[in-house]
């Protein structure tokens, strides 16, 4: 029997439905059997839609049908989608499947003993299914990466076009009409589907740069960098202020081969040979498997957990943030961000997000400078660290080599005692000696956020693995700082402090500070204030305020369970100690995990607010 459908929404993307049912219709291989149409149907859908009944009410219309497909605003997916279910037919629901991850939990429960299949339409290419297979074959090498370019430009009336546009709630209901979960959300969910991972729990490490150049309420310019059950990387750098218009591609990163995807034209390019494929819908794709249930689904409603994930992360995130008009430029009816178009590619090519290409015009641009010392200095063990670290309006909150501590720099690891071994730099501690000169060793990278810690030869005694991220936050910016330290053999951490020296158990997560007047310095936690009470005590988080009148600045530090380390008088530094009192021993292939978030604000903050 010809399965009757019934379409909710025939103008905007739904109008493309609309189409395609007249032409299957034509084939014989489906019957429209109404249309849901709050607005006035012009002369083409009227044309279209002939003698079939059209009226507002989806749940009448939807009795009987076979296929039900939804393509209306994302804030009504909901309702509708439940309507459609609820009648027994199967679904058709255009992306994003439903505004918040709740929603798509339920609508998944819901779903049970019916087909959903989301509008996701780049996954009907067969070049997505070519490239699949050469990644799962290894024909391109280890996959280091995947990186999603777009640069599209939405005029004016993109933002005026529907109540809905450009917002991110709309009367108190989740919209998300955002550069990355509307228009870009195709490059979002077939790079998960090309990694195999498209499952809820698939995706984490979720970093976003939320930017908008327009006077709206979601990002029109933003980044994304997360990483899959698999490991792999997956950048996303978009922007709908685009100087020149390209349509977007995906690039897999493979250590043999380079793959080049042109979902919107279906186009793959392997090392530069170009290849041309044909595309399924999501309808026809629908109507093949009900007829061969051997045929794939090609976007289940459970396969897009993953970019729910996403879309989920995009909106419980803090507002976009502003780009400085400086940086913009009225095109007409376009504007246009200076060049939005080169940091876009470079941050898919590379793997980076906007504030560690230092954009000028991304807020966390110009924040935290990451790499290798430049110096070399007697009693330094040079490591990756960040500095300058600055707040938001510019105050930099990081020393390097002062006099007192020249191994000193910035933020970053710093080990002093790995079985005997100096990894921080300067003298030992000795029991009964105090510092006396003695082996320092050395830290070498091995691999993207990958570093060892080695002695003196080069013999590695730990791996790790890092990852540092930032995101703005209500008034600030936060720095998320991950270590994961692995033994290569058994190891034993020490420091002064668990060598006997009382208070100075230094060795782990260490923040340097800038030369301070330390009368100008004040820390405190939960606990107590001042150096003595916070230094060596376990608080769930302990704030900086300085009040220095050329740039008063707060921050809040926060994340382990290791006592603190704190010195405000001699110098200015504040440090997760690994290694307080006692020892830490690490067996061979042992693992030590170390976290620390550091909120940083400009002017000076109560305690009371802090605390709150």
């Amino acid at each position: 029997m010809t399965p009757r459908v019934v379409l909710a929404g025939a103008s905007g993307y739904g109008r493309l439905y609309l189409r395609e049912i007249a032409a299957l219709e034509a084939e014989g291989a489906v019957r429209l059997a109404g249309v849901c149409e709050v607005e006035a149907l012009d002369d083409e859908a009227r044309r279209i839609i002939g003698d079939r009944p059209v009226g507002s009410d989806l749940s009448t219309l939807v009795r009987g049908a076979d296929i039900g497909i939804v393509s209306t605003p994302l804030h009504t997916h909901v309702p509708l989608a439940h309507q459609v279910l609820d009648a027994g037919a199967h679904l058709v629901l255009e992306k994003p499947p439903t505004p918040t991850l709740a929603d798509w939990h339920g609508l998944v429960d819901r779903s049970v003993g019916r087909l959903v299949q989301v509008g996701f339409q780049s996954l009907g290419s067969y070049a997505v299914h070519r490239l699949a297979w050469l990644m799962r074959t290894g024909a391109l090498g280890e996959i280091r990466g995947i990186g999603v370019r777009g640069t599209w430009s939405r005029d004016d009336a993109y933002y005026t076009r529907a109540p809905w546009a450009g917002r991110r709630t709309l009367d108190g209901v989740p919209v998300v009409d955002g550069a990355l979960t509307n228009p870009f959300a195709h490059g979002i969910a077939t790079a998960l589907a090309l990694d195999g991972s498209t499952g809820v729990d698939d995706v984490d490490d979720i970093e976003l740069e939320l930017l908008r150049a327009r006077d709206i309420e979601a990002d029109d310019t933003s980044c994304l960098r997360l990483r899959t059950r698999n490991g792999t990387v997956v950048v996303v750098a978009v922007t709908l202020c685009a100087e020149v218009v390209r349509e977007p591609v995906l690039v897999v990163h493979g250590s043999r081969k380079r793959a080049e995807l042109h979902y919107t034209q279906h186009r793959l390019v392997i090392d530069g040979i170009e290849e041309r494929y044909r595309h399924d819908s999501p309808l026809r794709n629908l109507l093949d498997h009900l007829d061969d249930p051997g045929v794939p689904l090609q976007a289940p409603l459970a396969a897009t957990g993953g970019f729910m994930r996403v879309l989920e992360a995009v909106r419980t995130a803090p507002d976009p943030v502003p780009i400085d008009p400086v940086w913009l430029r009225r095109n007409g009816k376009r504007v246009d961000v200076d060049g939005v178009d080169h940091v876009v590619a470079k941050a898919a090519e590379h793997l980076r997000t906007f504030a560690e290409l230092e954009v000028p015009w991304s807020p966390l641009g110009g924040v935290a400078r990451y790499g290798w010392d430049s110096a070399r200095l007697p009693l330094v063990v040079p490591r990756p660290a960040l500095h300058p670290v600055r707040t938001l309006g510019g105050v930099v909150v990081t020393g390097e080599h002062p006099d007192d501590h020249p191994w000193h720099r910035g933020i970053g690891l710093a080990l002093p005692d790995v079985n005997g071994v100096n990894l921080w730099g300067g003298r030992n501690y000795v029991p009964g000696q105090g510092y006396v000169p003695g082996e320092l060793g050395r830290v070498e990278e091995t691999g993207p956020g990958e570093l060892a810690w080695c002695d003196s030869e080069g013999a590695v005694m730990l791996r790790e693995r890092r990852r540092v991220r930032r995101r703005v936050v209500t008034g600030g910016w936060e720095l998320e700082w991950t270590s994961v330290l692995t033994a290569e053999g058994d190891v034993v951490l020490n420091s002064p402090g668990s060598k006997g020296r009382a208070g100075a158990g230094y060795g782990g997560w260490f923040w340097r500070l800038p030369d301070l007047d330390p009368t100008s310095v004040r820390v405190f936690s939960p606990h107590g204030a001042g150096e003595e009470a916070v230094n060596g005590s376990t608080a769930p988080w302990v704030a900086v305020v300085v009040h220095d009148p050329t740039g008063p600045w707060t921050a809040v530090v926060s994340g382990p369970d290791d006592p603190w380390f704190v010195r405000v008088g001699q110098y200015q530094g504040i440090g997760s100690a690994l290694a307080w009192d006692e020892p830490v021993v690490l067996a061979s292939g042992q693992e030590r995990e170390v976290v620390v978030r550091v909120a940083f604000y400009d002017g000076v903050r109560a305690r009371e607010e802090l605390s709150a």
